[in-house]
């Protein structure tokens, strides 16, 4: 595993992570990381992906990992949400450089899904596909809290850290060990979890980044930003049927239909009585071989 970074073209030294493919690289994949964490808790499926022949890159988002030390932490700075569709882009770019000229894939988990989700929409012809892990999916009552964050931005708590943000995903599970234990039924994973720096209170998102990744992410699941997604890209959705961020599959089932409804070609995988984090569920060797026989699909066709 190489870490790296560049210069963003707003001045930003965003940092990731690449591991290598063994042998010659069949395609490369991206990762987008969810909130609160970062990119280096992605070792054990970057290890599987390099083990299949993959290109693995995954940067740490503004506001996060080892990028926080150029924009602050939980800071997501003046160019937004934009931003951070920028530096994955910019990152494709190296990735389809490097492994030259093969498929990109693009893996989101969580926040990362929604933003991942956003790029397609965006630059979704550059991608050969799109894999979501954990996505909240549609939550159309989010505009309201979107407007609450602004507010409290607006009002000068733009910087301040919106500390405990995470917990109220946790109140199905109580009484419960952890606060996080919403994250996945491995209690190790969880202990990992609290204990990483980068990750959860320790790393809180602010008000303002919490407000521009909100209202951004409510207009993503509109039906017209939708059908802006390339019909002939292929999507998956991975989920875990007890994941509280949306609201238990209710959101994503919302988001497939509105994808089927658009034209996609979406595939939707379910996982009875997992949790948030899928990839560090108790069966997430299960996951990981679905992902891999799918990206294998997708770059065989």
């Amino acid at each position: 595993m190489d870490e790296l970074g560049f210069r963003s073209s707003d001045g930003i030294d965003v940092s990731y992570r690449r591991w290598q493919a063994e042998g010659e690289p069949k395609a490369a994949v991206l990762v987008a990381h969810g909130m609160s964490e970062h990119s280096g808790r992605y070792q054990r499926l970057a290890n599987a992906l390099t083990a299949a022949g993959y290109a693995v890159y995954a940067p740490d988002h503004r506001g996060h990992g080892r990028t926080s030390a150029s924009t602050g932490v939980g800071r997501i700075g003046p160019a937004g949400v934009d931003g951070i569709l920028d530096d994955l882009e910019q990152l494709r770019e190296v990735a389809a450089g490097e492994v030259g000229g093969r498929p990109v894939l693009l893996f989101g988990h969580s926040m990362g899904a929604l933003l991942s989700q956003a790029y397609a929409e965006r630059d979704g012809a550059k991608l050969a596909g799109l894999a979501l892990s954990g996505s909240p999916g549609v939550a159309d009552e989010l505009a309201v809290l979107a407007e609450a964050m602004r507010q409290a931005a607006d009002g000068g708590m733009g910087d301040e850290p919106a500390a405990g943000s995470l917990s109220m995903l946790n109140e199905r599970f109580e009484p419960a060990r952890t606060p996080y234990d919403w994250l996945s039924r491995d209690p190790a994973e969880v202990d990992a979890y609290i204990a990483d720096p980068y990750c959860g209170d320790q790393h809180p998102m602010t008000y303002g980044f919490l407000a521009a990744f909100m209202t951004s992410i409510v207009d993503t699941m509109q039906p017209d930003a939708i059908r802006r997604i390339p019909p002939a890209l292929p999507i998956v959705l991975l989920t875990g049927e007890e994941d509280a961020a949306s609201n238990h599959g209710a959101g994503v089932r919302e988001l497939e239909k509105r994808m089927r409804d658009a034209g996609l070609s979406v595939e939707a995988l379910w996982y009875a009585g997992a949790r948030h984090e899928i990839l560090n569920e108790t069966n997430r060797d299960e996951v990981t071989a679905d992902l891999l026989a799918w990206f294998d699909r997708v770059v065989s066709a």
